[in-house]
């Protein structure tokens, strides 16, 4: 094509046909410029096609994420609710007047004692915030998405600051009176560790040291609880928005 021109050119100065030469240089150039502005438009076509590719692979790898913190959430809840019932049972004792130290420590040992910070296993959300990639997601989902990210965050750092504060609370008690194994597990059946432990005068110490550290636990479950319904809430909130974008 290009010896084609080349051909013509040539043909015309050689005619001395200065007049059409002109004309053909410059149909030239606007075939020149048509061939670039379609090249331009398929390139600008093909990116899109690539950006809109990206962003259906991040919706739906959005979508699985919100699978599993939904599975993650319903796990936790189910433990929480568990202990709660038992923290109820627990506190019920209380209503029974002149009930012996010892019996109300045997009931407090029952509850769960095993402090896990809330923690959230998907990242797609942090992965485009820092690739950048988030510029690729419309506006009204992109602002939900860095807002749910960032209550998540605020959600397992309060959920560990809370879960530490009880769980100095049994430290303490353990420095005194050993750890909760140890003081209902380990030593029962050492008559005289479980005297010097349970020693009638040491008993309302051991209990207001497990009674602070259960309800600091038993506090931090229920504002994950509530924090939990709102991410869920979120979530599904955002679902619908990406389910609309996947089906255009």
């Amino acid at each position: 094509m290009i010896k084609f021109f080349r051909y013509i050119r040539k043909d015309l100065m050689e005619q001395n046909k200065t007049s059409k030469y002109f004309k053909y240089a410059i149909g030239e150039i606007v075939l020149v410029v048509i061939g670039i502005l379609i090249a331009l438009q398929l390139n600008n076509l093909n990116d899109e096609r690539k950006t809109e590719n990206l962003r259906q692979v991040y919706y739906k790898q959005l979508l699985q994420d919100f699978e599993k913190d939904k599975k993650y959430i319903k796990e936790a809840s189910l433990s929480i609710d568990s202990n709660m019932v038992k923290y109820k049972a627990y506190k019920e004792t209380f209503n029974q007047p002149n009930l012996p130290t010892i019996q109300i420590i045997n009931n407090i040992s029952n509850l769960n004692w095993l402090f896990k910070n809330v923690q959230f296993k998907s990242n797609t959300i942090s992965t485009i915030e820092n690739t950048g990639d988030i510029k690729l997601i419309p506006p009204i989902i992109r602002e939900k998405l860095i807002s749910l990210e960032k209550y998540k965050e605020e959600t397992e750092n309060v959920s560990k600051y809370n879960n530490d504060r009880a769980a100095k609370a049994e430290f303490n008690a353990s420095q005194i009176y050993g750890s909760v194994d140890f003081v209902f597990k380990n030593i029962k059946n050492q008559p005289k560790l479980l005297e010097w432990v349970f020693e009638k005068n040491r008993q309302i110490e051991l209990l207001v040291a497990l009674e602070s550290s259960q309800n600091n636990k038993v506090n931090s479950e229920k504002g994950s609880l509530i924090r939990f319904k709102k991410i869920l809430a979120d979530m599904e909130e955002i679902e619908i928005l990406i389910n609309k974008e996947l089906k255009k």
